[in-house]
């Protein structure tokens, strides 16, 4: 049976004063909730939390739900909960002696109760990262769980704050196949570029981006960009001078006979037009 949060403050297992708090092993984390991808990335965030902790910063009240075994699940705080844990581990963490047994001492960590759906349990994570940005496959993967609860994707947008195009980007790169992934991951295409992609080329997008960050690393850079794809810009002016030189040409024949095979043209219009095609040639 799951204890409401008023039986739990009334048998002790949760204090209120001017706020909630929960004995620290009293917090649990959820199997498979959690969104963040488990790493050396997501370690290292979670040792420069502990520091900040460590010399004084403050941080939120985790957010919890009761749990039917015993304690609570956080629904959003778990690198600060990873991060308490790490203190406590190496001694840093204050505790206070037990009001009964004074040989016991507790580590009471501030809480505030969430109150929603488990599709708003989903939506929270989201709509936190407190500090620490969601990678796009991680939100990809919240925004693919709220789809699996029938939201719309213009739903999801209004529930975390972003466009409807947004949303389907990312969800786009969350149903890519895994090389589009992979280059997603390692930070060689953005989730953006890779969406445009995988909507034009499909199942072939992983190539084509393989491809194209074969070019941009033989030229010196680390990431595919929409720009590198398209290849070098031509200025505006140059362009402007070539639609000029083409209509002064064709301006210039009076008339053209579909039966005669030759044409008689101006010299100067024929070399303003292959000097304006010059300059607009890709630098």
């Amino acid at each position: 049976m799951t204890k409401s949060f008023k039986q739990m403050i009334k048998d002790g297992d949760v204090r209120r004063a001017d706020a909630m708090k929960v004995k620290l092993e009293d917090l649990y984390e959820e199997p498979g909730f959690n969104l963040r991808t488990e790493g050396e990335a997501l370690e290292a965030s979670i040792d420069a939390l502990a520091e900040f902790i460590a010399g004084g910063g403050q941080i939120p009240p985790l957010e919890v739900r009761p749990r039917s075994g015993g304690g609570v699940w956080v629904v959003d705080g778990h690198r600060r909960r990873r991060s308490l844990i790490k203190l406590d581990q190496t001694g840093r963490l204050s505790r206070t002696p037990n009001k009964d047994n004074p040989e016991i001492f507790e580590a009471w960590v501030p809480v505030t109760a969430f109150e929603g759906s488990d599709a708003d349990r989903v939506a929270r994570i989201i709509t936190s990262q407190e500090n620490e940005k969601l990678s796009p496959l991680e939100l990809a993967e919240g925004y693919k769980r709220l789809r699996a609860f029938g939201w719309l994707p213009e739903q999801i947008a209004k529930k975390v704050g972003k466009t409807r195009q947004h949303v389907e980007q990312v969800l786009t790169v969350g149903n890519a196949n895994t090389d589009v992934q992979n280059l997603v991951a390692a930070g060689h295409v953005s989730a953006t570029t890779a969406a445009q992609v995988v909507r034009e080329h499909g199942d072939g997008a992983g190539k084509v981006l393989g491809a194209e960050l074969e070019k941009a690393q033989a030229n010196g850079k680390t990431k595919v960009t929409a720009g590198s794809m398209k290849g070098p810009s031509i200025p505006k002016p140059r362009l402007e001078a070539v639609h000029t030189a083409s209509r002064n040409l064709i301006a210039s024949l009076e008339s053209i006979d579909e039966d005669t095979r030759s044409l008689t043209l101006s010299t100067a219009l024929v070399l303003q037009l292959r000097e304006a095609l010059d300059g607009a040639k890709p630098r």
